[in-house]
């Protein structure tokens, strides 16, 4: 069989391809073919966590025969890559008597400017695929316009990270996990989606795949427990949603703002990074000080026989909390985690320091100013048994910068008392 899949058509294949998961040995991907349709389905994955698709062959395509049997995943895998973007996929399938014998492709190698030949031997269908294709045919699902998704997809990349998001339509809110936690805010204006849904991460980026790579307007989908199962007219996922129900048991933590500053973000990070890298005491401790008072704020390291304190620039403060000052323990590989390329302005960031009804405190760090939830947490200690220490060394900090602020000031009148003196001895 000649077998010649239109280059404009071939989308569907990488987006099932792609979700190939090589590190089993066993990996299979099933290739059913239809010679009454003209078609080809490709089935990848672990049931019940399978995706699929079919493609409409090009009436190019000769001697088709109906046919199934079952590849390896990761010649599978490669299937796309072996092609550009505007070549037709061109294989021919060796056949016995009975069965398919061997797939394979010549392959233009653009880096040697040879050609390769790539033949993989075919195997028995394996029958967990053909279940999969049977039971995701007969299950009912619901219709959405994929622009109702779109936003759903735009929604979400907004409040990412996230372990799980559900939007609620019944509710009309969203609840958010992030580190364990679940909060829950309102869902978006002229957010128009007619059945609620559990995505997570990965999910919806794949899913901002599928919609751009359909021509289709509508997209069905299905959760069935742990399950959730996407279907346009060429290409059907499932995705595991594996914890959504411990997700769903857990109710939104109160918390109050103890603490609110808008502050350098990229100084605070890059102050962390200097001494985690620089000093292999202090990343091994993992522990660092955060101070905060008013309109100032500081990292501190205090552990023998370092100790280091550096202001960071405060643009706004809460006026409730002006006059206090406190001191917080977090840990070094936490902050370094959070990526100051999701902020909008690091420069500005807003951070606060957030207690919870159970007395934890965490990190709270914004997006953008005007998020009502922040971006990313991490867990924060209130320890003040380093805070006279720390108010100490700001204060030498300051005294030593006011002394040579003095003495350059000093020394600025010196140089001009001269230079006057020296200029009326010129007029002489």
């Amino acid at each position: 069989m000649k077998i010649n899949i239109s280059s404009n058509k071939t989308a569907p294949l990488k987006s099932i391809t792609e979700n190939i998961d090589t590190r089993y040995a066993d990996s299979l991907v099933t290739v059913l073919i239809s010679k009454k349709e003209g078609s080809m389905t490709f089935i990848a994955g672990k049931p019940p966590l399978c995706s699929y698709c079919t493609l409409i062959l090009d009436t190019s395509s000769t001697h088709l025969e109906d046919a199934q049997f079952s590849i390896d995943g990761s010649f599978a895998k490669q299937l796309p890559n072996y092609f550009s973007s505007n070549e037709d996929i061109k294989l021919s399938i060796n056949t016995l008597p009975s069965s398919a014998a061997s797939i394979e492709l010549i392959h233009n190698d653009m880096k040697s400017n040879e050609n390769a030949l790539r033949r993989c031997e075919c195997v028995d269908v394996y029958e967990g695929h053909l279940t999969y294709i049977k039971e995701s045919s007969q299950r009912p699902t619901n219709p959405v316009p994929k622009a109702s998704l779109e936003r759903v997809i735009y929604e979400s990349s907004e409040l990412m990270p996230f372990e799980f998001l559900e939007i609620n339509v019944d509710k009309q809110h969203c609840r958010i996990q992030r580190d364990g936690d679940v909060e829950e805010v309102h869902l978006p204006d002229n957010l128009e989606l007619h059945d609620s849904m559990v995505l997570t991460e990965e999910i919806s980026r794949k899913l901002n795949y599928l919609c751009k790579n359909t021509e289709s307007d509508v997209i069905e989908f299905v959760q069935q427990g742990e399950l959730l199962t996407f279907k346009t007219p060429e290409t059907t996922l499932t995705y595991s949603l594996a914890g959504v129900e411990e997700f769903f048991a857990k109710k939104p933590l109160k918390f109050i703002n103890e603490k609110h500053v808008v502050v350098d973000f990229l100084a605070v990070k890059n102050e962390v990074r200097h001494c985690s890298s620089e000093y292999k005491t202090i990343k091994k401790a993992d522990d660092a000080l955060l101070y905060l008072s008013g309109d100032k704020a500081a990292i501190a390291f205090i552990m023998p026989p370092f100790e280091f304190v550096h202001p960071i620039t405060v643009t706004e403060t809460c006026s409730e909390t002006k006059n206090s000052e406190s001191l917080y323990r977090f840990s070094l590989k936490a902050l370094l985690g959070i990526n100051i390329s999701d902020l909008t302005q690091a420069a500005s960031t807003r951070v606060d320091i957030l207690k919870y009804e159970n007395d934890e405190r965490k990190l709270g760090v914004y997006f953008s100013l005007e998020n009502t939830l922040p971006h990313r947490t991490i867990s924060i200690e209130k320890d003040e048994s380093q805070l006279p220490k720390v108010v100490a060394l700001l204060e030498e900090l300051n005294q030593s910068q006011a002394d040579t602020n003095t003495l350059n000031k000093k020394q600025e009148v010196q140089k001009d008392l001269f230079g006057y003196i020296m200029g009326k001895e010129e007029e002489y």
